[in-house]
């Protein structure tokens, strides 16, 4: 009689399991079918950001002259990446330091869940908002008398002729394959003042004159000002005295106590792809400023502005010889590209100067 009980309890335990299991399941299904629902979530969110901070960096770049075009650049950018119009819920002209120099930028999407209509779930909004701002150079002593050449260094992307985030590369100055005599130095002030004034631009990083990239909107940017003269020969001794020099003024903030300004010291990432850093150190003599040029014959007598380079002085050294300050070899600057001066941040960027050399856009939100 007792044995006979024995398949009926094996049964119920059996229907338990099952019914246990299948709960589990259930929950375990649910649980990442919402996963996958969130995640797509995210993905719409990520890309509505990134939308919006292109459009605000696109339209920027017409202020504060031209509000109306401003925000027609930023529609037009929206036609072009497949942002439907009805996902703009705002796009306007504001003020943050000067008038007009800022422009406002917010989506507003719906996202239709899939596996989480079982919970009642339906479509939900989505939106980002950006703001990019305009302004000039400020702050500062860093402008070498150094040039990234276009098609002749790794710092640069060879198609677009953009400065590469990240990327080191060596400053052309006293390379042996200098172009026509011309080793990439540069006399800003255009007299001509040769190696000493060379040694004291290194040093002190300041230019007499306002610079444009070719091309620059600013009312002040026009003719001869996007053109540098060209500095010839090697300058073998100025190039190590006036770094040293630099250096010597003293790290500005050194919090590993190394005696100098370490890459993140001076720079900290940001987050995005651009701006790339911002600037936590403005004052710090391994923070410099180089131009992006090109040239049209050789001799090379002028280089002309293409771009400007937020970078970090890394090192020098002495190749081709043993002794550079000898005659026997030519310093080659190792420098490490932290971001371009269209998208500078923190103390670099100025209120909007009409008579200003290098404006910069950025975002600021």
């Amino acid at each position: 009689m007792q044995s006979s009980r024995w398949p009926h309890i094996v049964r119920r335990e059996h229907g338990q399991t099952l019914v246990i299991g299948i709960l589990f399941m259930t929950v375990l299904l649910g649980m990442v079918a919402m996963t996958v629902d969130v995640g797509l979530l995210f993905r719409d969110r990520r890309h509505l950001q990134n939308s919006a901070d292109a459009m605000a960096l696109a339209g920027v770049a017409e202020l504060p002259t031209n509000p109306g075009q401003a925000v027609s650049r930023a529609q037009q950018w929206a036609t072009n990446n497949g942002i439907a119009s009805g996902d703009i819920k705002k796009i306007e002209v504001r003020t943050t330091g000067v008038p007009n120099d800022t422009l406002y930028v917010e989506l507003e999407g719906n996202f239709g869940w899939i596996f989480g209509r079982v919970l009642g779930k339906t479509r939900s909004n989505v939106g980002a908002d950006a703001a990019a701002r305009i302004g000039s150079l400020s702050g500062g002593h860093n402008m070498m008398p150094w040039a990234l050449l276009r098609g002749d260094t790794n710092c640069l992307d060879a198609v677009t002729g953009k400065a590469i985030f990240g990327a080191t590369c060596q400053v052309k100055v006293g390379a042996q394959d200098g172009i026509g005599g011309w080793r990439g130095a540069l006399d800003y002030d255009g007299n001509g003042g040769g190696s000493a004034e060379y040694r004291s631009n290194i040093i002190d990083g300041t230019v007499d004159w306002s610079y444009c990239i070719q091309g620059d909107p600013a009312p002040a940017c026009a003719g001869s000002q996007t053109v540098v003269d060209a500095l010839d020969g090697n300058k073998v001794g100025p190039t190590d005295q006036g770094i040293l020099a630099r250096w010597a003024t003293g790290a500005k903030c050194d919090s590993n106590g190394n005696g100098k300004d370490d890459f993140n010291e001076v720079f900290t990432p940001t987050g995005q792809v651009t701006p790339a850093y911002s600037v936590a150190c403005p004052d710090s003599p391994w923070l410099i400023i180089i131009p992006i040029i090109t040239y049209e014959s050789t001799p090379i007598k002028t280089v002309t502005i293409r771009g400007w380079t937020l970078a970090y002085l890394s090192s020098f050294a002495c190749v081709g010889g043993t002794n550079c300050n000898g005659g026997k070899g030519h310093w080659e600057v190792s420098i490490e590209i932290a971001d371009a001066a269209y998208s500078q941040t923190a103390g670099f960027l100025g209120n909007y100067d009409p008579t200003s050399g290098i404006l910069i856009r950025r975002l600021i939100q």
